[in-house]
């Protein structure tokens, strides 16, 4: 009887043992029915970097196009940007905003106008990564905007009493704590501060009533002896780029509030001198 017991035993695990066999047979003789290719450039993706339009904004939307996801399916695609000839993939990089199967997007935005910048597309898949072909565009900044008044360079109305007065000093715009600041002096004493968001460029600003605006938005405030004040939250202020660092600013009919009247900001500048 323990003879049988062992023999069926046995018989049990030798079976066991063949279909063992028998799968991984399978496995190997399935896998080996996959040709590899013959050139190594098909196991990776194929983009091309298809064109770098400058927005009316100032920004650039950059295109490109996948024309082959090549072995395996896509994993990212993207963009990278610099003033440097073939920028790399973690150069100002940019993870593709849209994309529809062929084409992808993705929007950059702040630029020195007086650099050229370099634009390549890139893309990977379970084998790496490629390169697209590199696009360059220079003089990149936003289209002009218009204030609704006409103002005279380098001159200032407060309101509230105050004669128009022409600017005698303003600096240049300074980084600080995140901020844009500009400080202007004029000639018979009072003195503006232009607070901008985290990035100064072509554009219409909305005034805020605090110090600390973010992106699109300005703090104005001023004082002149006694009177000290700051814009009503909602006016615009007007920015426009003559070159790197250097901008002129407009401001219309802004109202600020003073022992319970309203009067009306009118301000045009050149900054730096």
């Amino acid at each position: 009887m323990t003879m049988v017991l062992e023999f069926g035993i046995h018989l049990i695990k030798t079976n066991i043992m063949k279909n063992l066999i028998l799968i991984t047979l399978g496995v190997v003789l399935a896998s080996s029915c996959h040709k590899a290719l013959s050139n190594m450039d098909d196991y990776f993706p194929v983009v091309n970097t298809l064109s770098a339009t400058i927005q009316a904004d100032g920004t650039m939307l950059i295109v490109g196009e996948l024309e082959s996801e090549g072995a395996a399916g896509i994993e990212y695609l993207g963009f990278c940007c610099g003033t440097m000839n073939e920028p790399e993939m973690l150069d100002r990089q940019l993870i593709a905003e849209t994309f529809d199967g062929q084409y992808f997007s993705a929007v950059y935005s702040g630029f020195d106008p007086d650099s050229v910048y370099n634009f390549r597309s890139w893309a990977t898949n379970g084998f790496g990564y490629v390169y697209g072909n590199v696009l360059s565009a220079d003089n990149i900044i936003a289209a002009p905007v218009s204030p609704p008044c006409s103002l005279v360079l380098n001159k200032c109305d407060i309101g509230g009493g105050q004669p128009s007065a022409n600017y005698y000093t303003v600096s240049a715009p300074a980084n600080n704590f995140n901020t844009w600041e500009i400080i202007a002096t004029t000639a018979t004493g009072p003195v503006v501060k232009f607070i901008f968001g985290p990035e100064l460029s072509t554009g219409v600003y909305t005034t805020v009533g605090h110090d600390s605006p973010g992106q699109g938005q300005v703090f104005v405030s001023f004082y002149s002896g006694f009177i000290t004040g700051s814009l009503k939250a909602g006016s615009s202020v007007y920015v426009n780029t003559i070159e790197s660092g250097v901008y002129d600013i407009s401001v219309c009919d802004a109202p600020w509030d003073y022992n319970s009247a309203t009067f009306y900001f009118n301000s045009r500048l050149k900054s730096p001198f």
